[in-house]
């Protein structure tokens, strides 16, 4: 049997909810999301040629990127 033809069967059993949460999906779908959003906000390439200080700019880029985003977030409240 095919890997694809197994998460089908496995999809179709739970929905495809459960299933991104079983298999880990789920996570990787939400990061993949967020890399995008912060290259296309920031550019893809970084502006600084040394290790040590690229990880500081890649850190003020997504530090950047929440502060940016948090206000946007919906809150949430129960309905009555």
């Amino acid at each position: 049997m095919d890997a694809r033809d197994d998460n089908l069967r496995r999809i179709q059993e739970i929905g495809r909810e459960a299933w991104k949460r079983e298999s880990g999906y789920h996570r990787r779908s939400l990061s993949e999301t967020g890399i995008y959003r912060l290259k296309r906000i920031f550019g893809e390439a970084l502006s600084i040629k040394k290790l040590d200080s690229q990880n500081v700019e890649v850190r003020l880029r997504c530090k950047a990127m929440n502060l940016m985003t948090g206000p946007g977030m919906p809150k949430t409240c129960p309905v009555a």
